[in-house]
Order: C-alpha cells, then sequence, then structure tokens
C-alpha cells in the first residue's frame, strides 16, 4: 500500500510495498521457536539432571547432548530475531512519473536510492521462487499451498555513470506489474523484454552478463490480449530453444569418441533438462522452471501422505519395546541393557532411510522426533513399566532414545553412502 507521504503525490503511478507475515502464520511461526527453544533448554540441562539422579553409564553419554542443546539455543534465538526483523523491515518500490525511487533491505544493509526513466534502456520480466509464499498472503482454511511460489520479476537495466547497472523488483501480482509495463511502454524510449531464466540469486554483473544473449532473452508486446498465456509461451519457447542447442552442442562431442563410448552410454538414458511452463506456484501444475545454463533449478521434496512402509516400521519399532519389557519382565534379558535398544532404533532407522526416495537431512530429523515420541507414549501406556524390572527397563529405553540424536547418524552415514555407490540418491530436476 502507498505511504502516507505518498498519497498526495500526483506524479506517484504505483508503489509496490513489501508484506508482513500473516497473524496466524507469525503467530505460529512464534510459537513453533518458543517451543524448540524450550525443547533446546531441556537438551541442555536435562544430561546434568539424569548424572546426579541416576549416575549411569547411558547418563555419563548423555551430557554429549549439551552441545547439540547449546547449539539449539542459540539458533532459535537468532532465527526469532531475524524473522522479527524481517517482518519490521519491509521493502518499497516506488514508480513515479519520471522515476524509480526504491528502499531495499539486503543482509540488514539499507540501501535507499532513485533510478531516473530516462537513464532506462530496457526492462525484462522473468519470474522469482518465492518459498513460503503462503504466509505472507490471505488464504482460506483448508486451502492447499505450495511450499513455493513463482513470482513475477521485473529486471530494469538503466545506464548510470557511463556504467550499466540492473534494479530488480520483485512483485506478488502480476497485474501490478502490467501498471508498471504500461507506464514504460507509454514513454516510448523503453524497450520491453522477456527472459525465462531465474536470476535472482545471481550477482548483478551476472544478471547483466547472461540478459545480453540475445538467444535467451526476447521482445514482449504488452498491449494484445491474451498477456498471461503469450508470456508464458514465449519464456516455454526460449526454454525449448535452448535445449535444442545444448543437445546439438552435445551430439558431436559424442560422436568423437567412437563406437565403444557410444555403447556405453547407450544404456543410460540422459537427463533432459526442464523447459519453462508459466504457472503462478511450483508444484500446483505441471510446470517446469529452468535457471541458466551455469545454474541449479528450482527444487522442491514432494509433500506426500505416509507410506505403508514408514508406518508398518514405525509399528514395528513400537511393538518392539512391548516385547523386549516382557522378555525382561520374564528374565531373559537384562533391564539395563541398553545397547538391545539402540539395536532395535537402528535397525528401524536404516529401513526408513532406505525406503525413501531421495535422503535428506530431514528425514533423520524426523525419524529421531517420531521414535522418540512413539517409543516414549508407547512405554508409558503399558502395564509392564509401571514396577519392578519392566520400570528399570523402561528407564534404560529412555537413555536410548535420548542417545538417538547420536546414533542416528551411524545408519544414515551407511545408508547414504550405498545409496550413492548405486546412484539412488541423485539429484532429479523437479517438475513445478
Amino acid at each position: 500500500m502507498p505511504t502516507d507521504e505518498n498519497l498526495s503525490d500526483p506524479s506517484l503511478i504505483h508503489e509496490r510495498c513489501g508484506r508482513r507475515m500473516e497473524p496466524f502464520y507469525w503467530i505460529l511461526t512464534f510459537e513453533a521457536l518458543a517451543l524448540l527453544l524450550l525443547s533446546a533448554l531441556a537438551l541442555a540441562a536435562g544430561p546434568v539432571y539424569l548424572v546426579v539422579t541416576f549416575r549411569h553409564f547411558w547418563s555419563y553419554m548423555s551430557l554429549l547432548l549439551i552441545i547439540p542443546g547449546l547449539w539449539l539455543i542459540r539458533f532459535s534465538i537468532l532465527t526469532l530475531k531475524a524473522y522479527i526483523w524481517k517482518n519490521r523491515h519491509l521493502d518499497r518500490y516506488s514508480l513515479y512519473r519520471d522515476d524509480i525511487r526504491y528502499l531495499h533491505y539486503e543482509q540488514a544493509v539499507k540501501e535507499e536510492d532513485a533510478v531516473r526513466l530516462d537513464e532506462v534502456d530496457r526492462v525484462y520480466i522473468a519470474y522469482y521462487v518465492a518459498q513460503y509464499h503462503y504466509a505472507y498472503k490471505k488464504t482460506k482454511w483448508f486451502e492447499s499451498q505450495s511450499v513455493f511460489h513463482l513470482l513475477p520479476m521485473l529486471y530494469v537495466r538503466y545506464r548510470r555513470d557511463a556504467q550499466e547497472r540492473i534494479l530488480k523488483i520483485p512483485f506478488y501480482e502480476l497485474p501490478d506489474l502490467k501498471k508498471w509495463l504500461k507506464h514504460f511502454k507509454q514513454r516510448g524510449s523503453i524497450e520491453i523484454w522477456a527472459t525465462d531464466l531465474l536470476l535472482e540469486q545471481k550477482t548483478e554483473a551476472e544478471q547483466l552478463s547472461v540478459l545480453r544473449k540475445p538467444l535467451d532473452t526476447s521482445p514482449f508486446d504488452i498491449e494484445k490480449k491474451g498477456f498471461k498465456k503469450r508470456l508464458d509461451n514465449l519464456l516455454y519457447e526460449l526454454g525449448r530453444k535452448r535445449s535444442e542447442r545444448e543437445r546439438a552442442s552435445q551430439e558431436p562431442s559424442e560422436s568423437f569418441g567412437g563406437a565403444k563410448t557410444i555403447r556405453a552410454r547407450s544404456g543410460t538414458p540422459q537427463p533432459q533438462r526442464p523447459l519453462y511452463r508459466g504457472n503462478g506456484s511450483v508444484g500446483a501444475g505441471g510446470a517446469a522452471v529452468r535457471e541458466s545454463s551455469t545454474g541449479q533449478g528450482a527444487r522442491q521434496e514432494s509433500s506426500r501422505k505416509p507410506r505403508m512402509s514408514t508406518v508398518v516400521i514405525f509399528a514395528l519399532l513400537f511393538a518392539s519395546l512391548y516385547v523386549l519389557t516382557g522378555f525382561v519382565v520374564d528374565g531373559r534379558v537384562s533391564p539395563d541393557n541398553m545397547w538391545l535398544c539402540i539395536g532395535c532404533f537402528l535397525a528401524a532407522a536404516a529401513a526408513y532411510f532406505v525406503m525413501a526416495d531421495r535422503l535428506t537431512f530431514w528425514h533423520a530429523v524426523r525419524f529421531t522426533l517420531a521414535a522418540f515420541i512413539g517409543w516414549v507414549l508407547a512405554g508409558a501406556i503399558m502395564p509392564l513399566t509401571d514396577t519392578g524390572a519392566g520400570g528399570e527397563f523402561y528407564s534404560t529405553a529412555i537413555g536410548a532414545t535420548i542417545l538417538l540424536p547420536l546414533t542416528i547418524w551411524l545408519p544414515f552415514g551407511m545408508v547414504c553412502w550405498i545409496r550413492r555407490q548405486f546412484g539412488l540418491n541423485e539429484e532429479e530436476e523437479v517438475t513445478l
């Protein structure tokens, strides 16, 4: 929304201001970070309590958790401060009759300047990937939202002091972008082009270098009907032609490799680079976005419902606690046998990691949290753990869960190495 000081300025054409996080998501974020901070405090102080209370081998081993606990305390405080700072410092881009005035924050550094329109010779329409954009716009309850959204971006090329510069202006809505383009069109001296490349993470010099290439950009007429459809078709064609050029450049090099090289590669299909198909959000349609030829495409891990294999793995893990407790009560297993509990965790974790589509750090975090909560709750509701040997073994089992943030990395590292050897964890281009 325009600021109060700009409402009375007749030369103001349009103003694009940054958005604050929606109240629901802001409260949710604050509560999540507060819960993380409390958990970190418990992780840092809990081992000291266990050592003083139990004076057992596993209680001394739990002292190793103090270091990650202190790290989590620092992480949660810094993250909360960053969110508060971002919510209070919003970017602002104002289009006036003869200039563009902007206020931008980059890494806590304030940049405020103006660009005269007579310095501008060309603007480029593009897209950028906005993560967690759903938290900054009004949505309906139970409305499905993607983690990533494709939003319009405007790259303004201008010349100042005999040097070319780029000003990038992100937008939230396409109609706001069109207001700026119409004003540029009315001036007559500013060319309007488009590019399918994702350049928001590039430096200004890299953006200028890429935008100078005529094969990666194309003129765009904003006055014809069907703005969105024509723009998407143009960007798709740019990506398709680039892919054809890259395949054509690879064919001669393969032909010089001889028949042996061709036969070796014939059994391994080469992945095709994704082309651009415009869409409003990542994951909402059958579109794909590409960056420049040297960059990486926007990626995301598909959100799916829990698999049946995951349910079976955790069900067996929680059931194993009941079986082991029964063995302890019958005298077959010692109540102090923590290695048996750790072995159950490691076996379940290895099976869980093997079944993952693409193993990441978050798989280990999710397994640790789910196993800890499920193991504790499963033991708490069992009558066998109320008193006697069953109660002692339950304390030992809790000790195994406390050590899980340390022991989980053994199966994680082994499975990662195996998947890498067989090429099962290769990065894949993600359809957007």
